[in-house]
């Protein structure tokens, strides 16, 4: 789950410059996407998953080659927490704790986390992967990151009595493995003051653990209703003789990425920090597309070198790496859903390591944009921005958002999206690693060929 925010601006509506977990109410509140039942509880310390497939936990603009679980708790007086969990079978897991605003606070992945004694993580360099010794315990503590932190401790930046949310990830599961990467989520082991170690029901008890959806804000009605009356993507338009192509901006900050979006107020050193539940080993990319423009997206770039994982190979190889997972997404931008991700693994690479990527509604699908064309699809959501989704609005149905991600980069490449520092700099600074987007016609495209990568 990633970006996305309110704008700071007195003339429209006073809105909060926080966000937390907010309730229903008037257009001076958010509308929270929390259902009221409660989902799925799992060991009953964590809720979910969230994932595309469940309507109800389709938010925050989730990737869909991951599943996430919250864990919300108060932690008693004089209390200490342990996670015990073993390695998933995946490309990646972490758990990430998170201030009371939503912003991320600390992390702590996989490769972080030693084994206990005579086990092996399976995502070190060169390590075996499938091995079935793969247990780790987790402590967490309370309060922010000390200079100099502990091993295998995950701090939880909150004040004694307040509540804490963790979110557990795990992206790409080995090929037949489940959400969960074939292993159970961690469960949890409390000590209480008294010296007295609880586990299972009685701990989530005394954790007073939620049983319910992580609420998620979004932007009022009355204000988003005001900001798009600018259209962001024909803002952001780039005219380049006959051709019209997209702008792409690295994530910031929720206010700025308003402002700059949809009141051109771009001029600016934002401070980068970005809400909603963003996984801190990720970073983003944005940008708003509009098929009334043109209904085809034809997207290009340059795809980082990532560990293969999906096939469940032997060991853990990221020698060559320059990412540890890359991914490119359609999305609602009102509702936060998200419509559908390709990632790395599941392109097709033409011969000079690139991809091309197609989107568009089904029914304007070019009929070359498959993958025996070796062309790459991702279905453009009906729904458009989603706005529908405040009661008495109607969606702006031509509104699509792509979201790139990088995940943790390595010492080396100096072209991941985390190496951006001012807006304005991603091209200079990511090269042909950040992709391009360009509008087509149906007809236009298709006139490509089979061929169309290398006709374009």
């Amino acid at each position: 789950m990633n970006i996305k925010a309110f704008i700071l601006k007195p003339a429209m509506l006073a809105l909060t410059a926080t966000v937390g977990l907010v309730g229903c109410g008037s257009d001076n509140e958010a509308i929270t996407q929390a259902p009221d039942a409660a989902l799925e509880k799992n060991d009953c310390f964590w809720v979910g998953p969230y994932i595309r497939e469940k309507e109800e936990t389709n938010f925050a603009y989730p990737d869909t080659g991951a599943a996430y679980w919250h864990a919300g708790y108060t932690l008693p007086v004089g209390a200490s927490l342990k996670l015990l969990g073993e390695y998933p079978y995946a490309r990646y897991m972490s758990l990430n704790s998170y201030r009371t605003d939503a912003s991320p606070a600390y992390a702590i992945a996989d490769s972080s986390i030693a084994p206990n004694q005579g086990g092996i993580n399976p995502f070190v360099q060169g390590n075996i992967r499938n091995s079935e010794f793969r247990s780790y315990q987790v402590s967490v503590l309370q309060g922010d990151a000390p200079d100099v932190v502990a091993d295998n401790t995950l701090y939880d930046s909150v004040n004694a009595g307040e509540q804490t949310v963790l979110l557990y990830r795990v992206y790409v599961p080995n090929a037949g493995q489940d959400l969960k990467g074939g292993v159970n989520l961690p469960t949890v082991e409390l000590t209480l003051q008294s010296g007295e170690v609880v586990s299972g029901e009685k701990a989530c008890e005394a954790l007073e653990s939620d049983t319910q959806l992580v609420e998620i804000p979004v932007i009022p009605t009355q204000t988003y209703g005001f900001l798009r009356q600018n259209n962001p993507a024909i803002n952001s338009l780039v005219e380049d003789g006959l051709s019209q192509s997209v702008k792409w901006r690295a994530a910031y900050n929720a206010q700025y990425a308003n402002k700059c979006a949809f009141l051109n107020q771009c001029e600016e050193t934002p401070e980068r920090q970005v809400n909603w539940y963003a996984n801190i080993d990720n970073q983003y990319a944005t940008a708003f597309i509009d098929n009334s423009i043109k209904p085809v997206v034809v997207i290009r770039g340059q795809l980082p070198v990532t560990p293969l994982t999906l096939d469940g190979e032997i060991a853990f190889d990221e020698s060559q790496a320059q990412l540890r997972y890359w991914s490119i997404c359609q999305n609602e931008y009102y509702s936060q859903k998200v419509t559908a991700c390709l990632y790395d693994e599941q392109l097709n690479i033409q011969p000079d390591g690139k991809y091309l990527i197609v989107t568009s509604t089904l029914d304007n699908q070019p009929s070359n944009a498959n993958s025996e064309c070796g062309i790459d699809f991702l279905p453009w959501s009906e729904q458009g921005d989603g706005f529908a989704l405040a009661q008495g609005m109607q969606n702006n149905v031509h509104d699509g958002l792509l979201i790139v991600r990088n995940m943790l980069p390595t010492n080396g490449f100096s072209q991941a999206l985390q190496n951006t520092q001012t807006p304005g700099d991603e091209e200079a600074v990511m090269g042909d690693y950040l992709p391009t987007a360009e509008y087509f016609t149906k007809q236009e495209f298709e006139s490509l060929g089979c061929e169309a990568y290398l006709n374009l």
